[in-house]
């Protein structure tokens, strides 16, 4: 079943995600421990928090998924003085 409108705001009030364009770094770190983006299921396979679906099931495709996340950070800026940690 796809996930409604109403369910991605609950999850985002309820790990405070409402604008990560402002988010400050800490905060940002912060809500990845916390677990509101991704975790670690009982089979140590990682999941989407708000989806559950299954991102990664071993070391191998954990390695993949960041090699990939990594193409992407070289696209993007840097964040403004006030949200660095930096």
């Amino acid at each position: 079943m796809p996930i409604t409108i109403h369910e991605i705001k609950e999850h985002y009030d309820h790990y405070g995600l409402h604008d990560m364009s402002a988010m400050p770094t800490a905060e940002y770190r912060k809500a990845l421990s916390d677990g509101a983006l991704f975790w670690i299921d009982h089979h140590d396979f990682v999941r989407s928090t708000l989806s559950e679906e299954i991102l990664a099931t071993n070391r191998e495709q954990l390695d993949a998924m960041i090699e990939h996340l990594q193409e992407y950070r070289d696209k993007m800026p840097t964040p403004p003085d006030w949200m660095s940690e930096k």
